[in-house]
């Protein structure tokens, strides 16, 4: 069975009209789909469109002209109300500006979205401690963000991202004002959400040193996805992953009762439908490969 992707672009166009006679076409006709527990990224130079294209994913601004579908619900067609329970509760966004509130300390930071919730104090404190663990900041809750790192207050913004625990994190070049230390320290924390948590991980950057940690590179030129491109090597990971799941479903259903046999049997069924789309994007990359050398040839 196939996959029903988390979020879907359906030819997203943007202009932006910047006189009576002067219109920018920041993005042209742009469609895809991206999938639960993907690690993807828009990958291009400064003005192809990346920030515009995740600012209407994120529903921030709407598209000029196109749908986006996020689980199976056009954005569109929400009302204001439930597109703040959206913003609020189902994305976390990352930004290249840490936008960390000065006057307040770091728990109080990553809290704040809760409290939009009318979620208790309390309950917000506790959430927030857990999350500064998770970012390996537990010693800092009570630092302002003035006496922090880039890095640091960049991990502090990853934890604020997740206080809702949502289902997509978007995060808009979040490496570009730190140092390479900081800034693999960063990714490595990305990577885990995606890998760990199961989170669907949006990441824009023109940096292709980041790359290979992807599932799929969405390749941008003059507002348009150019190219998708499958990540071979985290594909092999997934596969062997799936391969393992498979082989101990197999041997539990060999031992289970009568009455469970078909959990497993539908849990087999949902692994090897994964198995194989991993599978065929790889083959899919070896055509396409195979196809250049041709041209080559």
């Amino acid at each position: 069975m196939a996959k029903t992707p988390v979020i879907k672009a359906i030819n997203l166009s943007k202009t932006f009209k910047l006189s009576k006679d002067n219109e920018v076409i920041a993005l042209h006709s742009v469609s895809f789909e991206i999938y639960s527990g993907e690690l993807i990224c828009f990958f291009g130079p400064s003005g192809c469109g990346k920030s515009t294209l995740l600012s209407m994913l994120a529903g921030l601004q709407p598209p000029t002209s196109g749908e986006v579908i996020v689980r199976g619900k056009n954005l569109a067609t929400l009302k204001k109300k439930e597109l703040a329970e959206y913003r609020r509760s189902k994305i976390g966004m990352v930004f290249q500006q840490f936008n960390l509130i000065i006057s307040m300390n770091v728990l109080e930071n990553i809290a704040l979205p809760m409290a939009f919730g009318g979620m208790k104090r309390k309950r917000r404190m506790q959430r927030a401690e857990h999350l500064l663990e998770v970012v390996d900041l537990g010693d800092k809750k009570k630092s302002v963000p003035a006496n922090l790192s880039g890095g640091q207050q960049q991990r502090i913004a990853i934890a604020r991202s997740l206080i809702n625990n949502p289902w997509i994190i978007m995060a808009d070049e979040p490496t570009g004002n730190l140092d390479s230390k900081s800034a693999d320290d960063v990714m490595k924390l990305l990577i885990s959400l995606s890998r760990k948590s199961k989170r669907t991980v949006i990441l824009i950057t023109h940096n292709p040193d980041y790359l290979q940690y992807v599932d799929r590179i969405f390749r941008m030129k003059d507002g348009r996805v150019d190219k998708i491109e499958v990540n071979a090597k985290t594909a092999k990971v997934e596969l062997i992953d799936a391969v393992s799941k498979l082989d101990k479903l197999k041997s539990d259903k060999e031992e289970a009762s009568e009455e469970d046999e078909p959990i497993f049997t539908s849990e087999i069924s949902k692994i090897e439908a994964e198995k194989k789309e991993v599978m065929s994007g790889k083959a899919g990359k070896s055509k396409e490969k195979e196809e250049k050398n041709n041209e080559t040839d």
